[in-house]
């Protein structure tokens, strides 16, 4: 464990405790927010959200407590140091006011061990959208924060609470065409049709002799193996042509039938276990039911094992489904943790 994320968890904690005690309404909000609720942790800062004509008690009694002061040129927080660790107190995140109602739809949630208010999502992924603009709308940090906590978002309202916004816009739309939530109403999921297709019908390598039914799959075979893929409505079953004989999957076990064609969705087994594993961490990371990119998966010729962690019990059920699907005929070992357990309601006094 980095000694600066564990440094920012020991400030954050000692600021939550001084607040609760001083008994000063507040809620953890910015990027320990989205971490207190599965997404990835931060490194730089903590963030908590109060009343503006709450913000000056709460500097005193932080100060108190011997934290120090900083008076920053920014008008819409002020700014305390925990040692060397820097926590922002923001009382008009992108220019809207904290009010009551917004900390009241806070949720009390067990962070680091010690029971505080944490921003409500809908109301996190507001402010994060609409803090996006021409010098900083970084989506590959954005996209990892949708996907760990979509479930626990209203995407209806904030659609529209960022309409105004065309980069929060791109980046629904993103998440949309990954499927990491659901499309609005009247569009579908892969977004608008695009123009028709006005070019020569694919008639596949030179060497490949008549032409094959459908594009390429993206499925890796042996070298020189032709792979194609059926139209969505013919009814055949994409895999292997009928001369290339099941792959053994491990040293024991086959993914594919006798007469060599997969089953939808299985893979076309013909690597070193290595990079088996390396496709099935892919497909965890790319099927929206479980969508976790840090998902360690071992190949071997008895099981499957997976470990990590996540955020969700539903996802850590939706590895046995999905791996289920893609490796029916090889025990799963799913030793997937959640990192979002509910402990009582006690709080540690930090030291």
């Amino acid at each position: 464990m980095d000694d600066a994320p564990r440094g920012l968890r020991e400030s954050l904690k000692r600021v939550a405790v001084t607040l609760k005690e001083a008994q000063i309404p507040f809620a953890l909000g910015g990027s320990y927010a989205c971490w207190a609720r599965g997404g990835p942790e931060p490194v730089h800062d903590v963030d908590f959200m109060l009343r503006e004509t709450d913000v000056p008690r709460a500097v005193d009694v932080l100060c108190d407590a011997g934290l120090r002061p900083v008076d920053p040129p920014e008008d819409w927080l002020t700014k305390v140091y925990d040692g060397d660790v820097l926590v922002d107190l923001i009382h008009h995140p992108v220019g809207r006011a904290v009010t009551d109602e917004m900390l009241a739809r806070s949720r009390d949630m067990s962070v680091d061990s010690v029971r505080m208010p944490v921003l409500d999502a809908t109301d996190w992924f507001e402010m994060t959208l609409l803090a996006l603009d021409e010098r900083y709308c970084d989506l590959g940090r954005v996209i990892p924060m949708i996907r760990a906590m979509r479930e626990q978002v209203d995407w209806t309202q904030v659609r529209r609470a960022t309409a105004e916004s065309p980069f929060a816009e791109a980046a629904l739309l993103v998440a949309t065409r990954l499927q990491l939530i659901p499309a609005p109403a009247g569009l579908s999921p892969a977004g608008p049709p695009g123009p028709p297709f006005t070019g020569p019908p694919f008639a596949g390598p030179p060497s490949a002799g008549p032409s094959p039914v459908g594009l390429p799959s993206s499925g890796r075979g042996s070298a020189g193996e032709a792979v194609t893929t059926p139209p969505a409505d013919s009814g055949a079953v994409t895999g292997a042509p009928e001369s290339v004989s099941a792959p053994a999957f491990g040293s024991d076990s086959a993914l594919v039938s006798d007469s060599g064609l997969a089953a939808a969705g299985q893979l076309d087994v013909t690597e070193p276990a290595e990079y088996l594993a390396g496709e099935l961490r892919e497909r965890l990371a790319e099927d929206p039911r479980v969508a976790e990119l840090g998902l360690e998966v071992a190949v071997a010729s008895d099981a499957v094992t997976v470990r990590g962690e996540v955020a969700l019990e539903t996802r850590r059920t939706a590895v046995d489904i999905v791996l289920a699907e893609i490796v029916p005929d090889r025990p799963i070992r799913n030793q997937v943790t959640v990192s979002q357990q509910e402990s009582p309601p006690t709080v540690e006094s930090v030291s």
